[in-house]
């Protein structure tokens, strides 16, 4: 009798693990924008156009509510500049990195700009066999970017993320589809991230626009003083 009291409170904890294990394998998160400042809720993003980390950013930005603003430039080519230090084929102990340069137009931006200023991949040994070959390797994943606000001086965060990744010699093919996945498996939690550092972003007070009332209120209390 006690255990057919329990089974409907079983299948109920079942069922909510299965959903729960559903919904963290498809990518689902919580929408987390809350601590974002409203200073910041219209973003100019300046990243590689075509890149898979700017196509993930801006869904991660859009999904926390936050308004992609069209930069004012003349020519949106001249947005990006992008540079890679290595092959796209990394070898071991290898780095990769793409950089990303301001455009001089937007210097003077009153819209806050969010930029992606790098994105770097790269793979060291962190454990090797008994006949010196490689046992296993640690992935990492860096993006530096600048968040640049009207009349404040720019503001740099570091985002980096590692995984392990065992090495088999005999399915090279396989490994190589495994780094792939790591990979991309990291971008999603950095472009994640980058919306989540948006609140760490430093919103300085605006004193020079109290400070011309101040100087306005003395002015009329000097007249009215003068006037008695």
């Amino acid at each position: 009798m006690i255990a057919s009291a329990l089974r409907p409170r079983f299948i109920r904890l079942t069922c909510i693990f299965l959903v729960t294990a559903v919904l963290g394998g498809c990518g689902f998160h919580l929408k987390d924008g809350s601590g974002i400042p409203n200073e910041l809720r219209n973003l100019t993003l300046v990243s590689s156009k075509y890149s898979d980390l700017t196509r993930l950013i801006k869904r991660e930005l859009r999904y926390n509510q936050i308004n992609l603003v069209e930069p004012k430039i003349t020519s949106m080519e001249s947005l990006t500049t992008e540079t890679d230090d290595a092959s796209d084929v990394m070898g071991e102990d290898s780095t990769q990195t793409r950089t990303t340069a301001m455009d001089p137009a937007l210097l003077n931006s009153q819209t806050p700009i969010l930029r992606i200023m790098s994105e770097s991949t790269g793979k060291r040994t962190v454990s090797l066999y008994s006949d010196a070959t490689a046992a296993e390797y640690e992935l990492s994943y860096v993006i530096k970017i600048e968040v640049r606000l009207p009349e404040q001086e720019p503001q740099y965060f570091t985002i980096a993320l590692q995984r392990d990744q065992l090495n088999n010699s005999q399915e090279a093919l396989a490994r190589s589809r495994e780094s792939e996945l790591l990979i991309r498996e990291l971008r999603e939690a950095a472009a994640q991230q980058v919306v989540r550092t948006l609140s760490q972003v430093i919103i300085e007070p605006k004193t020079i626009g109290d400070s011309s009332n101040e100087i306005e209120l003395n002015t009329e209390l000097n007249k009215e003083f003068e006037a008695n």
